[in-house]
């Protein structure tokens, strides 16, 4: 293994940890303690939260596209050549971006309109039907792919 393959491959692990970790964070630790909080200084609290971390979200995208890509091109010398978890993983890698996108671009966009209006109860109301049941599924993918990246390697070789 070549300088740059551990490089990438540490880049990729961290976007990746880092990624997945917050949304963890946020969805199991940091929701369930804001319930103390009364209703309007809980959504004040999720809109700092959501503004900070969807920035982070969109360079750790980039750092896995291009890390991700870029390994791969490397040492396989096609995307052909990739192993089934490989491409399981960019398959569920790009479902995340995808949702992420929408939650981003569609639902957080009207809710932060809402804050800004003090809509208070039509921004709780788009981050609890909207918003969450997106962060809960890309939770779920992400999980799965660290299963899939820790464990793929030693996976039967299988291509398609």
């Amino acid at each position: 293994m070549n300088w740059e393959t551990m490089i990438l491959t540490s880049l990729h692990a961290i976007a990746a940890v880092i990624w997945v970790g917050g949304i963890f964070f946020a969805y199991r630790i940091l929701r369930p303690a804001a319930l103390s909080l009364e209703p309007r200084e809980r959504l004040i609290l999720w809109e700092k939260v959501f503004r900070r971390f969807f920035g982070w979200v969109w360079f750790f995208i980039l750092v896995l596209v291009v890390s991700g890509y870029w390994d791969w091109l490397t040492r396989l010398g096609s995307i052909e050549q990739a192993p089934l978890y490989l491409q399981l993983m960019e398959w569920i890698g790009w479902l995340m971006i995808v949702l992420f996108a929408w939650l981003f671009f569609w639902p957080f966009a009207k809710f932060k309109i809402r804050m800004a209006q003090y809509e208070f109860a039509e921004a709780g109301q788009i981050m609890n039907a909207r918003m969450r049941p997106v962060i809960a599924i890309n939770l779920m993918l992400g999980i799965i792919e660290v299963v899939i990246g820790a464990s793929g390697p030693f996976w039967p070789v299988i291509t398609f």
